[in-house]
């Protein structure tokens, strides 16, 4: 079983689609709003990182979308194989995600919280899959509330190369998985 697939279904009208480059005009459109300019400045770099995942072996980015209408961005990765991670000390089969909300509006609205468990459920479902994990920013406390709630618990903080994070991790054959 694959971590990227084309589509991840919810039972909530929540779904994990593909992205395709026919997408990149909404995601730099997200990303130059103020709530998310912030974070990934400048957004067109942003855009051109997210662009920059759509066909790679190790990182399935998806749109989330709810009842047909996007409202975020979610990728999963493959850790091990990535430079910055493979230089830690991570058990075989290490799963990543990062995501965002795209409209501000929206935020606030449980959607995150949604996104996560099924991108959590997805991967957990791996029969290799021996950890997951996410690096918000440990000022990020809604974040991190949304993750803590999907399982994920603390487990210090790292330097990466976007600064200083909160490692939070979530062992799928330890750990109660969010429903």
């Amino acid at each position: 079983m694959s971590f990227r697939v084309a589509r991840v279904e919810g039972d909530d009208g929540l779904a994990l689609v593909i992205l395709r480059e026919a997408d990149l005009p909404l995601i730099r459109r997200w990303l130059h709003q103020p709530h998310l300019a912030r974070v990934w400045n400048p957004p067109d770099i942003g855009t051109a990182e997210i662009a920059s995942h759509i066909g790679r072996l190790h990182v399935a980015p998806y749109l989330i979308v709810e009842e047909g209408r996007p409202v975020g961005y979610l990728q999963t990765y493959h850790a091990n194989p990535d430079e910055f991670w493979a230089a830690h000390d991570l058990p075989r089969e290490t799963y990543g995600l990062d995501l965002f909300i795209g409209p501000a509006e929206l935020i606030g609205q449980g959607l995150g919280s949604r996104a996560v468990g099924l991108a959590v459920r997805h991967l957990a479902s791996l029969p290799d899959a021996a950890r997951l994990h996410i690096d918000p920013d440990p000022g990020n406390l809604a974040a991190i509330r949304t993750y803590e709630k999907a399982g994920f618990r603390r487990s210090g903080e790292i330097d990466t190369p976007d600064g200083r994070c909160l490692y939070m991790i979530l062992e799928p054959k330890r750990g109660i998985l969010p429903r």
